[in-house]
């Protein structure tokens, strides 16, 4: 008989006076392909647990956005940048703190009145920023020897007429906005003048590292920084939050009622993760999988931590021998 699972030897730089043995689920010792051990691993989890999607996925799936404060904030500067036609909006936040979750949960809310363009790739020239908002209104593409960005530029603007007469916005989300450079944020500050005698005809949301804070700074982009009038910065979870945020995933997953993180697990949670909801997802599943190994539906610390081991190279479904 052979473990599924099984800690490793401390190692230099790991988490000290952690991991006492424990009992683990034995299963027969057997020659199969990985791939379908894997898979079948799998299945058992998901059975063991009784959900068919991941409470702790990191796709970010709208179903599961969570109003903790720092994202219902963000939410409300989001729609007040938006619907009170300001221009720009900027949105930023640390890696892993929900920036492209909040702009999916708004894309899955909103109304037929935007005409939303979301571009996730920042590294476009002027060009293809027109070509690629112009397409989103529907125009065709155009014939090589029309695409001159001033008749690319008159063309939006014509459709940005229509769409204002016909109570429609028009709004550009750009993810990864730090990676913008010079021509392409010059470019945006062009289109930005694209406008009636009482509202902007286009909206423009970064969303973008704190980096992006720091290169608006230059001299040469002082203009660009001075029409932004919305910012905000999102912020991670607060730790009164960790629990009912995991609770929410958990109960929007459907997962067995019977599931329950202790409250020192959420504690270490919180402690390891910083609050970061990328973060604590990654950490729960790794912490139920510890428990899956164990039979129980009773998270502690204990699985918390291997499941932080397993970050640091121990897989927890797949540490045996074949």
């Amino acid at each position: 008989m052979k473990l599924i699972y099984k800690s490793s030897k401390p190692r230099e730089g790991a988490l000290s006076g952690s991991l006492p043995k424990r009992e683990r689920i034995a299963v027969p010792q057997q020659r199969k392909d990985t791939s379908l051990l894997r898979v079948d691993l799998l299945d058992s989890y998901r059975c063991f647990f009784k959900f068919k999607r991941s409470p702790f996925s990191i796709a970010p799936d709208p179903k599961f956005f969570f109003f903790s404060h720092s994202a219902s904030e963000a939410l409300n500067h989001l729609r007040y940048g938006i619907y009170e036609g300001l221009g720009f909006t900027m949105i930023l936040g640390e890696p892993g703190t929900g920036k492209t979750m909040l702009s999916r949960y708004f894309l899955s809310k909103c109304g037929e009145d935007l005409r939303v363009t979301h571009i996730s790739d920042p590294r476009l020239s002027p060009r293809e920023l027109l070509l690629a908002v112009l397409e989103s209104l529907g125009k065709p593409k155009l014939p090589q020897d029309e695409l001159t960005e001033r008749k690319l530029l008159q063309q939006l603007y014509d459709l940005l007429v229509l769409a204002y007469r016909g109570s429609k916005r028009v709004v550009l989300f750009l993810d990864e906005a730090q990676g913008l450079d010079f021509e392409s944020l010059e470019g945006l500050r062009l289109l930005s003048n694209l406008e009636m005698e009482t509202q902007k005809l286009v909206q423009i949301v970064l969303f973008g590292q704190t980096e992006l804070e720091e290169k608006l700074k230059e001299r040469r982009l002082r203009q660009f920084d001075q029409r932004i009038l919305v910012r905000y910065h999102l912020l991670p979870l607060e730790i009164d939050e960790i629990l009912p945020y995991i609770q929410h995933q958990l109960a929007v997953a459907k997962v067995d009622p019977f599931v329950e993180f202790t409250p020192q697990a959420i504690n270490r949670i919180y402690e390891l993760s910083k609050g970061l909801p990328r973060m604590v997802n990654v950490l729960c599943e790794r912490a139920m999988m510890s428990a899956f190994v164990e039979n129980t539906r009773k998270i502690d610390e204990q699985n918390v931590l291997e499941g932080w081991e397993s970050l640091n190279g121990i897989k927890v479904l797949e540490r045996r021998s074949i």
